[in-house]
C-alpha cells in the first residue's frame, strides 16, 4: 500500500471523526422531536437534496418510514427526489429551481414537515421549497455544512450544522447521511 494513499485514509478518517463531533446533538434532537411531531399528527415528512444530498434524502425517507413501520403510527415520508418523471417535468416546463418548491405547492399542509439537506446550503431549487413551505406554514428543517449558506439563515433554530471547510463535499455529506441514521435510531426506539 503506498504511504500516499494512507495518508489520504488517515486524514480522511481524522477530518470525519472531528466533523461529528462538531455536530450539536441538541439540534439533532430538534429535529427527531419534529418528526415525532408530525408522526403524533399523522402529517408527511418531506425530505430533498441534490446530488449527493438527493442519495441522502431517499436513504433518509426509506429508513424513517420503514423503521417506523412496527409502530402503530408510523412516520409518512416521501423524498421529493424520487420522481423522475416529476423531476423532469417540472424543470423541462417551469425551471430546474422549481422541481421542489412546485411538489410542496402541489402536495404540502401546514403540519407537514419539509427537511432539505445541501452541504453547501445554497442550492436554489432547496431555497424555494422552504420559502413555499414556510407560506404554508409547514415546518422546515435544515442539514448544512460548510458556513450554512442561505438555508441556514432561512431556517434559523431549525438547523443541523456541521461545521466544514468549504469544498468538503464528502466529508459533509458522511456526516449528514451519519445524522439521517441516528435520526432513525431514535425514530426506531
Amino acid at each position: 500500500m503506498s504511504k500516499q494513499y494512507l495518508d489520504v485514509i488517515y486524514e480522511y478518517f481524522a477530518a470525519g471523526t472531528e466533523m461529528l463531533s462538531n455536530i450539536s446533538p441538541t439540534e439533532v434532537a430538534k429535529l427527531v422531536r419534529a418528526i415525532e411531531s408530525v408522526r403524533l399528527a399523522g402529517a408527511v415528512v418531506y425530505v430533498a437534496g441534490n446530488g449527493g444530498s438527493a442519495s441522502t434524502a431517499s436513504h433518509f425517507a426509506t429508513d424513517i418510514g420503514v423503521g417506523s413501520l412496527r409502530r402503530a403510527n408510523p412516520v409518512k415520508v416521501v423524498s421529493l427526489c424520487d420522481n423522475a418523471a416529476v423531476m423532469t417535468a417540472l424543470a423541462n416546463d417551469i425551471d430546474f429551481d422549481a422541481v421542489f418548491e412546485q411538489q410542496i405547492k402541489l402536495l404540502g399542509k401546514a403540519d407537514d414537515l419539509l427537511i432539505v439537506i445541501s452541504a453547501s446550503g445554497n442550492s436554489q431549487n432547496l431555497i424555494k421549497a422552504v420559502e413555499q413551505a414556510q407560506e404554508l406554514n409547514m415546518k422546515v428543517f435544515s442539514l448544512t455544512g460548510f458556513d450554512g449558506g442561505a438555508l441556514k439563515k432561512l431556517t434559523p433554530g431549525s438547523n443541523v450544522h456541521v461545521p466544514s471547510r468549504i469544498g468538503a463535499y464528502g466529508l459533509v455529506e458522511d456526516a449528514h447521511l451519519a445524522i439521517c441514521h441516528v435520526i432513525t435510531e431514535c425514530v426506531r426506539s
